[in-house]
């Protein structure tokens, strides 16, 4: 048995791998159905069952450019537990910010293993399912509770706020992107018309969230990775990702001025923002601790500001100016590591780093959150990218 948009035999999944896409079906479950005070555990479940199911986990060495990814990790929660000592965190608040980092690491990990059992197609293909299939049913209770079509959707799923939900539903779309680019011309209408059913409610819940900086990074990335010739990698993604960073940015900074030459009030789309008042107290404590930050136990007192929402400038105000240097550094070498990676893998891991830094351009402000969308949009596209097998792939390589 195959199915059309993935192209997997499922009766070859038996045994280790059976565990495996249990653990990914869990893992996608827990994001796009489960309410947040339950999703944590199921979606670290999920990423344990991936891992543990791996046979050569410990019998074999990994991939370099993993171990290196993994020390980088380790190398940015020392620096992490170092700004806590210095900052006096407390124990517990201090143990739960250093968990993160390990937790990444588990990604890293569970990603290698769905890359080598499932492969990216499959992987993709269940994304865009579990994404449509959480949209279908979010737009039926939307609708049957009286909501409307200008009413600001919250998704169902992991998110809690209807921000990174729009970012864990844009990456349903790079996906349905590698499962077109992946077949040859003239493309299977059955399998055309499964994805484009399947982008149907996604897109429709997308829009609702009314979330700019997320829909504003997809379309970027889109028109980007479409628009260029040849491979996006190296230095030339890297640019590329800064310049998502920053259009999303100064979108922000033009907001009054756009709002005043497009919107007749202040609702939906056209609601006021009060990003540039919160970057610039941001900006005011990067420089009373440039070194170590604020660490990330840090939280604003006033209820307007929240978060910092931007990933460079929360990075810097968390973990210091030295962490935003090192990150990135390490964002220019995954970038230059992916040229010598599988010209499908790379265009899913660089599309899906641009979309992260367009999106980091109005939120997440810290990466190294708690387990949320952003290990699908950001992290595992890098575990995929980190994993991609050296010695097989240069040969391809195009």
């Amino acid at each position: 048995m195959k199915l059309p948009a993935m192209s997997l035999p499922i009766d070859r999944f038996t045994g280790r791998d059976a565990v495996c896409v249990v653990g990914l079906l869990l893992l996608l479950f827990a994001t796009y159905f489960i309410a947040k005070n339950s999703s944590a555990k199921l979606m670290i479940a999920g990423l344990v069952l991936i891992a543990v199911s791996d046979p050569n986990l410990l019998r074999e060495r990994l991939p370099r450019a993993l171990v290196v990814g993994l020390a980088a990790i380790g190398g940015l929660a020392a620096w992490t537990a170092l700004g806590l000592i210095v900052n006096r965190a407390a124990a517990g608040p201090a143990g739960e910010a250093l968990t993160n980092f390990a937790l990444l690491a588990l990604v890293l990990l569970a990603g290698r293993r769905l890359l080598a059992c499932c492969g990216l197609r499959f992987v993709c293909g269940a994304l865009l399912a579990a994404a449509a299939l959480s949209c279908g049913l979010t737009l039926i209770l939307h609708f049957s509770g009286g909501g409307g079509f200008i009413d600001r959707l919250m998704p169902l799923g992991r998110a809690g706020n209807p921000i990174p939900a729009a970012g864990g539903l844009c990456v349903a779309l790079l996906a349905a992107a590698v499962l077109l680019r992946d077949v040859p011309r003239p493309r299977p209408t059955a399998l055309v018309g499964w994805i484009a059913c399947a982008l149907v409610p996604v897109l429709v819940v997308i829009a609702m969230t009314q979330s700019r900086g997320p829909i504003f990074a997809a379309l970027v990335t889109f028109a980007v990775t479409f628009a260029w010739r040849g491979r996006l990698v190296g230095g030339r993604l890297f640019a590329v990702a800064l310049a998502a960073w920053g259009l999303t940015t100064m979108l922000i900074v033009l907001d009054p001025l756009l709002r005043s030459l497009l919107c007749v009030d202040e609702l939906n789309f056209c609601r006021p923002s009060a990003r540039m008042q919160i970057w610039t107290s941001v900006v005011e404590l990067v420089a009373q601790r440039p070194v170590f930050g604020l660490t990330p136990n840090f939280r604003f007192d006033d209820p307007i500001l929240v978060h910092a929402h931007n990933g460079l400038f929360g990075t810097a105000m968390l973990f210091g100016i030295p962490a935003l240097i090192a990150v990135l550094a390490m964002s220019f070498a995954y970038c230059r590591h992916l040229e010598d990676v599988d010209s499908r893998l790379a265009w899913f891991c660089g599309a899906a780093l641009i979309y992260s830094f367009g999106y980091m351009g109005s939120d997440l402000p810290n990466p190294f959150s708690f387990a949320n969308t952003h290990y699908f949009f950001l992290w595992l596209p890098i575990a995929f990218g980190l994993s991609g097998p050296q010695a097989e792939v240069r040969g391809r390589r195009r």
